[in-house]
């Protein structure tokens, strides 16, 4: 459990968790409306 006192382990593994939720809400309130935040990137 050494590695969850790693500050910069707790910092990667929080960033993950965040764009991984924010991916699956995205997905399924965005997909509703027939958008994606992937548009932005679109041409």
């Amino acid at each position: 459990m050494s590695a969850l006192n790693n500050p910069i382990i707790a910092v990667i593994v929080s960033l993950i968790i965040a764009v991984g939720y924010f991916t699956l809400v995205d997905h399924y309130f965005m997909d509703m409306q027939g958008l994606d935040y992937w548009y932005l990137f679109r041409k």
